[in-house]
């Protein structure tokens, strides 16, 4: 099982371990007692709210000075697991919490840990968007709390699609931009701290990323239109699309998310809110990409 391309190989888990294999690209994760907290780090951020829990961060100095391919950092989710991330060793250490277990650990790694970790690295642009493959290349789907992006990822599925994400995926650019799966779960209800269920229709390597969509809710009978961006509005839609945004990564991001305006096309899709035209919808889309 691929999580945003790397094996992760949970070693105090034997249910969990059993499907995972080490390698080039594994991520080892084991479990640590609480001292390790004050043996290696100085720094704490305040409590904010994330995904209705409190959390904060662990360092050795201020995230704006620390350079994180080479130093350790921490993700506290309150009374459930500690998260430490060891950039010399790239693996992650827990610390388990009054209400943990190994369903929310598995939730807040590769939900939100591991794309933080991806993110200060520098090495992948996340987006907070669903993505399906259409003709072996990957296309997005943004949209605003339950502005029914789920709903049409789950459309594509039906119809035999294999999907890149419902939530989020990592972008690379290298020669073009590619994107990159996440991990192979659906949650159509998005019930709170869930993985959701395991989907085998699902894109394993990266693949070429093509085009974004911007779901725009409108009344039943309207009709289904898309329409190019451009400009300004373009570049908004994919900024606000951004996973995370920390105040000193802010220049750096601003950057990426105007380079990546340049290469793909981003479009506004109108969608009545009626889920009897589904099937319209997806065809708009199909039709809007045939080769």
């Amino acid at each position: 099982m691929l999580i945003f391309n790397r094996h992760f190989v949970f070693e105090d888990i034997a249910t969990l371990h059993t499907s995972m294999k080490k390698g080039d690209k594994s991520i080892n994760v084991s479990v640590q007692n609480d001292d390790i907290l004050a043996s290696t780090f100085t720094l704490q951020s305040p409590w904010v709210e994330m995904t209705g829990r409190r959390v904060r961060y662990y360092s050795t100095m201020p995230f704006e000075q620390m350079n994180p391919l080479c130093h350790t950092w921490g993700f506290e989710i309150e009374e459930v697991v500690t998260l430490i991330w060891s950039s010399s060793t790239k693996s992650i250490e827990y610390i388990k919490g009054k209400h943990y277990s190994d369903t929310l650990l598995q939730f807040w790694i590769f939900h939100t840990f591991f794309p933080l970790v991806l993110t200060l690295q520098r090495k992948y642009t996340i987006l907070h968007v669903g993505a399906v493959a259409l003709h072996q290349k990957a296309l997005l789907f943004s949209a605003f709390s339950y502005g029914g992006k789920s709903t049409l990822i789950d459309y594509f599925l039906k119809k035999g699609h294999a999907i890149l994400c419902d939530d989020t995926v990592a972008i690379h650019q290298k020669k073009g931009y590619t994107a990159i799966s996440s991990y192979p779960f659906y949650r159509p209800y998005r019930t709170p701290e869930t993985l959701g269920y395991p989907i085998e229709n699902f894109v394993q390597k990266p693949i070429p990323l093509h085009a974004m969509y911007c779901l725009e809710k409108t009344v039943k009978d309207a009709e289904v239109s898309i329409c190019e961006l451009y400009g300004i509005e373009k570049f908004k839609s994919l900024h606000q699309s951004s996973f995370v945004q920390f105040d000193f990564l802010k220049k750096e991001n601003f950057v990426h998310i105007a380079e990546m305006a340049k290469a793909i096309s981003v479009y506004q899709i109108q969608i009545p809110w009626d889920e009897k035209r589904l099937e319209e919808v997806y065809q708009a889309i199909v039709t809007h990409n045939r080769v």
